[in-house]
């Protein structure tokens, strides 16, 4: 599972750590990172299909994930979990989506976007925020109207 480095501050040495470990390098403090306000307008990325994990194996990654994001004051996420090869959906993909109509993190999660909607002009597009130009400017990037990936808005 790929996911893209992102740094908070520790909160006993201060030193730049990355956000979503669970022990700092500098100090060993298990502290989670202090909120780093330069990421509430980044994307953070996370690839479920890198090293073509089991379903379960995925969906217990990103419950980890999910937690550490929210904790390192992340707003929003990509979350790939591709189509599947069949063309009907991937099993990963499957579960991803259940998981959120069943509000699995809703302590997390605010709301999520699935990429197929996300086309230019798309309500789900007109509807977002003005705070959101970095979303709108990723998806302008290739990712409009994408099947195999999900956008997550952070609690």
């Amino acid at each position: 599972m790929e996911v893209r480095k992102l740094m908070g501050l520790c909160p006993d040495c201060g030193n730049l750590r990355d956000a979503l470990e669970d022990r700092c390098p500098f100090c060993d403090c298990l502290a989670a990172p202090l909120p780093n306000p330069d990421l509430a307008d980044k994307i953070f990325v996370i690839d479920l299909e890198a090293g073509m994990p089991s379903v379960e194996d995925a969906m217990e990654r990103l419950s980890g994930l999910l937690r550490k994001a929210q904790d390192a004051g992340i707003r929003m996420i990509k979350v790939i979990h591709g189509y599947g090869s069949s063309g009907k959906g991937g099993l990963i993909r499957a579960a991803f989506r259940e998981e959120l109509l069943f509000h699995r993190w809703a302590d997390r999660i605010r709301d999520y976007l699935p990429g197929e909607s996300l086309k230019a002009g798309s309500e789900a597009l007109h509807g977002l925020p003005r705070h959101h130009q970095q979303l709108i400017k990723n998806l302008k990037a290739g990712s409009q109207g994408n099947p195999g990936m999900t956008i997550l808005l952070m609690v």
